[in-house]
């Protein structure tokens, strides 16, 4: 009887375990996709553009390869299940010859960005295009508020008969309306893409669906530049507004690298406790690079190391990390100040300061696209539906204001803006040092295994500070004797001269007087 059973239940369980999926398995690996372009016009209403793309790529988790269509190496694209190529000259055409044979023969999704497509993705798509010389032009796709165009010399599709369309344009003053962008098969085209307006979120939208994402998105609120010497009682009071008008938040908080035991430092992590308590999530953003960098400093990977061991074990638990977007492009950052987090906001860059550029991104499990506050509202006319229906997961940026009027300016904005902020906790996160763990799932935030209890009661923080410890004196009590007895020494030195000089006038007088 029991050999039948065993017979019975062995080949189920060794089903069981075919079935169930490996950690490898079940994480499936990040899009790999090759970005060519012609080039980045530079001075043109384009420039940036390019530069909007990695952005949004690395938004949806993929890793980016960047090369410029002239350096293309025959074969290199079988490596990538994506391949863009973005033409931004008008004069210039696709005519690399090793390049248009392995798009031939490419398995894999190709999406042509700007002028002159290839004659393989008009013939798939049946394509026509024409160029509108100026003007402007309303968009409209997917669920986003339809959003305003200044257009320059700008390609849209006259004709198409593709599968696939995305969106709407209408050119103001004329009863012209086309398809934003249209795709059949392994070619998708998007004629226009501008970093700044409208495009950039329509791109976006197409990007989602040619990179077959479906997890749902989510926006969050991003408060930037927070220091030690922040007004940390304004922190505290904006912490508390955002929590009474049920807005969480993400604080992306500089690092302290030296005079940690500071009562200013002290005052920090205090003020970032009650962020805590009031649901707020925290991110620990890159130190700024100086334009003068030494290779020879390896010190970046030691310093964020410890900054983060101070926070976990104040009970601050930082869930990502804040950079701008070039940082993902350099081997010496990404292996030392990056390499701790599995999730990143991304910021628009100001100043590249690279010191071992790679042309292949660091992909995050979870990154935010970024877009300033100002920027969202200026662009859409966001009403009282808001923006409930951005295509990745982004993060919606506002410096943390100076006084109480900024404060009260940018609450009053959000409000206004009707946007729908999600618990950056809420999602997965983890962030490992060598000493400690942190991660996040659902709500619960986590240290070394440990569930971290988020309340706080407020503590004060002596400002009674020995900012200079007394120096370890040797010798001291030698030295002390040695003063006494060149005191005692110069007493009996000055007493005796003195004994000399009275002896020496009565003598003196003596003879005088006689």
């Amino acid at each position: 009887m029991r050999n039948r059973v065993a017979m019975v239940v062995l080949p189920l369980f060794l089903c069981l375990l075919l079935l169930t999926p490996t950690p490898a398995q079940s994480a499936a690996a990040p899009p790999r996709v090759l970005l060519l372009f012609d080039s980045l016009a530079k001075g043109t209403v384009r420039e940036g553009n390019v530069d909007e793309l990695q952005k949004q790529l690395a938004a949806y988790s993929a890793q980016v390869t960047l090369v410029h269509l002239d350096q293309y190496v025959k074969g290199s694209m079988s490596d990538y299940s994506n391949v863009i190529t973005v033409i931004n000259a008008a004069d210039i055409t696709t005519d690399n010859h090793v390049f248009l044979e392995d798009l031939a023969d490419y398995k894999g999704q190709y999406l042509h960005i700007g002028y002159n497509p290839t004659a393989d993705t008009k013939e798939a798509l049946h394509l026509s295009v024409a160029i509108q010389p100026g003007g402007s032009a309303s968009l409209r796709i997917g669920g986003l508020p339809e959003a305003n165009l200044q257009v320059q010399d700008m390609p849209y599709i006259a004709a198409s008969q593709a599968e696939r369309s995305y969106g709407n344009l209408l050119f103001l003053g004329s009863s012209v309306q086309v398809p934003y962008a249209v795709g059949s098969g392994k070619y998708t085209y998007v004629p226009y893409l501008k970093q700044g307006d409208g495009s950039s979120l329509a791109m976006a939208c197409v990007l989602r669906e040619w990179l077959h994402i479906t997890d749902t998105p989510h926006s969050y609120l991003v408060l930037k530049e927070i220091y030690p010497f922040t007004d940390l009682n304004l922190l505290q009071q904006m912490a508390d507004q955002l929590y009474q008008k049920g807005i969480p938040f993400i604080a992306s908080i500089r690092p302290v690298f030296t005079n940690t035991d500071f009562p200013a430092m002290l005052r920090y992590l205090e003020a970032l406790k009650a962020v805590q308590a009031r649901n707020g999530s925290i991110v620990v953003n890159v130190p700024v690079i100086g334009p003068v960098i030494s290779r020879s400093d390896d010190t970046l990977r030691e310093k964020m190391s410890i900054f983060i061991n101070l926070l976990a074990d104040q009970g601050v638990a930082p869930l990502g990390v804040g950079a701008e977007s070039y940082w993902t492009y350099d081997k010496e950052y990404a292996q030392t100040g990056l390499l701790f987090f599995d999730s990143a906001v991304l910021f628009p860059n100001k100043e590249l300061h690279y010191m071992e550029q790679t042309n292949t991104s660091k992909a995050f499990i979870s990154s935010l696209y970024s877009v300033p506050l100002d920027d969202l509202v200026t662009q859409y006319k966001t009403g009282s539906s808001g923006l409930t229906d951005l295509p990745m997961d982004t993060a919606i940026v506002a410096d943390f204001p100076e006084d109480e009027a900024g404060m009260e300016k940018l609450l009053q904005k959000l409000e206004q803006s009707w946007i729908p902020f999600s618990d950056y906790k809420q999602e997965a996160h983890r962030v490992a040092t060598d000493t400690h763990i942190i991660t996040s799932s659902q709500g619960v935030i986590s240290i070394n295994g440990q569930e971290l209890n988020i309340d706080y009661s407020p503590k004060a923080v002596s400002a009674d500070f020995e900012y200079e410890h007394e120096q370890v004196k040797s010798f001291t009590r030698l030295f002390s004797v040695q003063n006494q007895f060149f005191i005692v020494a110069i007493i009996v030195s000055l007493v005796f001269f003195g004994g000399l000089l009275v002896i020496g006038y009565r003598m003196y007088r003596r003879k005088y007087m006689k």
